[in-house]
């Protein structure tokens, strides 16, 4: 430091080294001199750096006196230059802020206005610079290259918050990224981080490190300065109000920009986490580059958690916008009255008006989230990145019929038909599980020439004639006109409440009341758990007593697995599994397409052949390339994320945690299911079923923002089956919340 006393004429009394983001070469130290007065010096050993910190100095002397903050001033040498050299590099010497970080105060609301309005204070003094050297820079940093990190998301180790950023970046590149070349556009300080931002007495003393300095839209100043202030925070967008507030009374934030905040704001996060990645796989992660890792993701689940409308609505009222407007909520119902048969239901008497989803969070008209405990359609997590990805690309390339031959398709079956026994190895494609049910129900017909089924107590196996024939919960309910010619309706084998104890005497009484027929019947068919039975799992050897009667009769076997398939029940894949058979035939459904409508019925080669008699079938979107991909990218998701494993863990948590409630809760008679396919089975104090204690915890639930679905012949079983990333915080919250919901409801 000899050389730095020589040239300034400072003694130096002390050199601290500072901690730097090493996406740069650049080297600083705070030095002290004997007077007291402390510097910064910056040395330069890459010269692309050196001749943008020589672009940062220019801008720094031109803005630096009309500020009434402070930022990093040159110390120039006696002949009016700023670099000199340094050992073999290039160096300048800075004057010295004094303040508190940012990040080490408390952020008052009147720290925060003064931060948002210094914010916009700088903005529009930089607003005044022409910087060709900062116009040409890409900055991975910068929010507006946000793109630019989707290459380092797989180096992000843990699924659940890879498919997080590939979700906001997805958004970025959707919602941000076609439009952002319209905002208003300036050279912007760039990183407006907690510490970049000094504070003194409650107020902004100053901003540090204009090394990300870059021509970007204006508004991603704000940007970047919110979302480090919103670390660590329990509720971040109420914190940052104030900053907003500031901001505007300097700067009046366009609509566009007011509604691109959210996505700005989640995108930096990425790429925040992004960089942490990539530094831990490179080996290059030190404690200045992971110091925000930790509070990113806090903020990034959170905001997954949150309903837009409500972060929306906080920043419009900051900004003194009009809140986000959606159609009432009678309108919406009035509407669907008028446009729609009274036989199409809604859930609750009090209905929810539904504007978005994430994972496994659905969000209201009002600003309001809820837990989804009962949605088994979006198998993988309301709107996953990778199946909206893949729906977006293959709809812009090919959307056909089957009568072409598409590499989706056969790309699909191979991925499908390698999850079940080798035996079970064609595959017919439809739209949902009703058509799957129609279709085997047709083909057992065809191939043995005989028309009666064999069918379950409380069966649902769809919403076509030939599904509402073949299920007792459509011809036994309300409207039904009870059992068909050609059915053979069995006792559900329930060992909790069923017409026997054991799984032996329903298998002989089903033998029995089959051998009463006039001719054996071509199929049966069963869901390996009864979901409107009431979430009840077939008795445990049920199944493999008939399957060797069934196969020597020719009755062949159909496992509706249209609720219990793709890894649900956590142990088993398939529910069929849990019963050790290999059924003639596997009804797919739901599950498979994420939403996206497409089933499946899948069989042997010899049923196949058999079934070919002429008469073609087709279904005219039944395996279309879109639906194909979709199912490809779901599979992909099961095992990328372990899905199935995250069912049989978390599973089995929640099992736990609802038979130590029902130990505490009479009314809890019973609780099964396995994996993420649970239900809770109520009764009243004489052990009869209680409609009413289960409906009231439902509606209760719904009122914690909690939704589950009631079932089950008495309508007393609440049942639970949640999209598959579902985790034991949300076990812990639902059972907390239904602890709390049964000790404060008087008819216990």
């Amino acid at each position: 430091m000899e050389q730095i006393e020589s040239i300034f004429g400072i003694s130096i009394s002390g050199v601290e080294g500072l901690d730097g983001d090493i996406n740069y070469s650049n080297r600083k130290f705070r030095i002290t001199g004997s007077d007291g007065v402390k510097y910064i010096l910056k040395i330069f050993p890459d010269a692309q750096e050196w001749m943008l910190a020589e672009e940062e100095s220019i801008i720094l002397d031109k803005i630096g006196h009309e500020l009434s903050f402070q930022v990093p001033q040159n110390i120039r040498l006696s002949d009016g230059s700023m670099f000199f050299d340094f050992e073999k590099d290039k160096a300048k010497l800075l004057s010295f802020i004094e303040g508190e970080f940012m990040a080490k105060v408390r952020h008052s609301p009147k720290l925060l206005i003064s931060l948002g309005e210094k914010i916009a204070e700088l903005d529009l003094s930089l607003r005044s610079i022409d910087s060709p050297v900062f116009a040409s820079r890409h900055l991975f940093w910068d929010i507006q290259n946000a793109h630019l990190s989707l290459p380092k998301i797989p180096l992000i180790k843990e699924s659940g918050q890879r498919k997080l950023v590939q979700y906001y970046l997805d958004r970025f590149t959707e919602n941000v990224l076609p439009i952002q070349h319209n905002l208003r556009h300036s050279i912007i300080h760039g990183d407006l981080n907690d510490y970049n931002i000094l504070v003194e007495n409650d107020e902004i003393k100053g901003f540090l490190d204009f090394g990300d300095a870059t021509y970007s839209p204006l508004v991603n100043d704000l940007a970047v300065a919110l979302t480090y202030i919103m670390l660590n925070k329990t509720d971040p967008w109420e914190v940052v109000l104030p900053m907003i507030r500031g901001y505007q009374k300097h700067i009046k934030l366009t609509k566009e920009e007011l509604e691109l905040l959210p996505d700005l704001i989640t995108s930096r996060l990425c790429i925040s986490l992004c960089n942490s990645a990539e530094k831990k796989h490179l080996g290059q992660d030190n404690e200045y580059v992971l110091i925000s890792e930790k509070p990113a993701w806090t903020l990034l689940e959170l905001w997954s958690r949150t309903n837009p409308i409500k972060i929306k609505n906080c920043f419009h009222e900051a900004a003194g916008f009009p809140l986000v407007a959606r159609t009432p909520k009678k309108h919406q119902v009035d509407v669907r009255a008028k446009v729609s048969g009274k036989s199409l239901g809604l859930s609750y008497a009090d209905p929810i008006y539904m504007t978005s989803a994430l994972f496994q969070y659905m969000f209201d008209e009002v600003g309001n989230s809820y837990l989804d405990c009962y949605n088994n359609i979006p198998h993988v997590g309301h709107s996953h990145p990778v199946v909206s990805k893949v729906i977006s690309k293959q709809v812009r390339e090919l959307n056909t019929n089957t009568r072409y031959l598409t590499d989706s398709f056969n790309t699909c079956s191979e991925k499908l038909l390698s999850q079940f026994p080798e035996q079970l190895s064609k595959i017919y494609y439809l739209n949902s599980g009703s058509e799957a049910c129609d279709l085997a129900i047709r083909i057992a017909r065809t191939v043995t020439n005989r028309k009666t089924v064999v069918v379950l107590e409380n069966g649902y196996h769809g919403n076509t004639s030939t599904g509402i024939e073949i299920s007792s919960y459509k011809f036994d309910g309300k409207g039904g006109r009870g059992i068909g010619p050609h059915i053979l309706k069995l006792p559900l084998p329930n060992l909790f409440n069923g017409k026997f104890k054991t799984a032996k005497e329903f298998a002989y009484h089903a033998m029995d009341a089959i051998e009463q027929l006039p001719e054996k019947p071509c199929a049966f068919i069963a869901e390996p758990i009864s979901g409107c039975g009431g979430q009840v799992p077939l008795a445990g050897g049920y199944l493999s007593y008939l399957f060797d009667y069934f196969s020597v009769n020719g009755i062949l076997t159909i496992s509706d697995e249209v609720q219990t398939g793709f890894g649900r029940l956590g142990k088993w894949f398939w529910g069929f599994q849990m019963h050790d058979i290999v059924p003639d035939m596997v009804v797919l459904g739901k599950p498979m397409g994420n939403g996206q409508p497409i089933s499946a019925l899948v069989t042997s080669k010899k049923i196949s052949d058999d079934f070919t008699n002429g008469m073609e079938f087709f279904s005219s979107f039944g395996g279309n390339p879109v639906s194909c991909e979709v199912v490809k990218s779901v599979l992909e998701i099961i095992e990328s994320e372990d899905l199935q494993g995250n069912a049989r863990v978390v599973g089995d948590y929640f099992k736990s945690q609802l038979q130590e409630l029902k130990d505490s809760f009479p009314c809890m008679a019973d609780v099964r299911g396995e994996g993420l396919f649970l239900g809770i089975e109520f009764l009243d104090k004489a052990r009869k079923p209680d409609k009413s204690i289960a409906n009231h915890v439902k509606n209760k639930l719904k009122d914690e923002f909690i939704l589950v679905g009631t079932d089950g012949p008495f309508d007393n079983v609440i049942k639970i089956k949640p999209p598959m990333c579902f985790t034991k915080q949300n076990v812990d919250l639902f059972a907390s919340t239904l602890d709390r919901i049964l000790r404060s409801t008087d008819a216990l």
